[in-house]
């Protein structure tokens, strides 16, 4: 279970990150764990995909409770949210392959959020034309406009293009080397050198995705409690992490300064 995050509507948890340790060590216990190769040098990978997982679900429960949001403008949040969440599973389930997928749906669920979060009609679209479909090229080309991404986050939203075409590739190649081929579920397992892979593209693909969505949505991320946040920032490194709190500790010019 994820605990509580969000202060103004529910309990606030006192300390987030034991929190989440405990939780993630009930899970474990009782977790089925004969499709890791070497569970307890691969507990770390579970264990970091399980943090990012609560990361973003405390972000996308603030979104859910905020009458101010219509669906538009938080449902492929909450998608993006899911699948960190399948990722934990899938991993734990020996499935490396099923791990890029959902890697990479998290960034093709980036980017339809911040396309359809301004684009209500063409959301109303996806329900109402049978053949309505925009391509990835698209959604990314029209996050790329958005002032939110400018510098000096640039750097992190040029990264998501190249991650993307990295998990593609691993998602869909046909090269010999890059082939499976089991023959039972029994063969199914995580190898060990499969999850030193993963967890350094999982690290790069939920650290620039958090980094950018917790400016992006900088009112919702605002509305955690401090304690949460902090659980959040210390998910990035250290450069990141005082990047991005510069950034959402600015007064946002938008907004007139308050009278003397």
């Amino acid at each position: 279970m994820i605990p509580d995050a969000v202060s103004t509507v529910r309990p606030v948890v006192a300390n987030p990150s034991k929190t989440v340790k405990d939780d993630f060590k009930k899970y474990w216990n009782g977790a089925e764990k004969s499709r890791l190769e070497d569970e307890g040098k691969q507990k770390s990978t579970i264990a970091t995909a399980h943090r990012f997982s609560v990361a973003f679900s405390f972000l996308a429960r603030a979104m859910a409770v905020d009458r101010a949001l219509a669906p538009h403008q938080s449902v492929f949040f909450q998608e993006l949210a899911s699948d960190a969440v399948h990722l934990v599973h899938v991993l734990l389930n020996g499935d490396a392959r099923a791990g890029r997928f959902y890697l990479r749906s998290i960034i093709e669920n980036f980017w339809r959020h911040h396309y359809f979060r301004d684009h209500v009609i063409e959301y109303g679209w996806l329900h109402s034309r049978n053949k309505y479909y925009l391509e990835m090229r698209e959604l990314r080309e029209h996050c790329g406009f958005l002032p939110c991404f400018a510098s000096p986050l640039d750097v992190e939203f040029k990264e998501l293009p190249r991650l993307y075409a990295l998990l593609s590739t691993s998602v869909h190649s046909t090269d010999s080397r890059s082939l499976v081929l089991r023959k039972s579920l029994e063969e199914i397992k995580l190898l060990r050198l499969q999850s030193e892979s993963l967890v350094r593209d999982m690290r790069q693909v939920m650290q620039n995705c958090l980094l950018l969505c917790i400016y992006s949505e900088r009112n919702t991320f605002s509305a955690l409690h401090k304690q949460t946040q902090d659980f959040i920032f210390e998910l990035l490194p250290k450069a990141k992490r005082e990047k991005i709190k510069a950034l959402v500790t600015e007064i946002d010019p938008a907004e007139p300064p308050e009278p003397p």
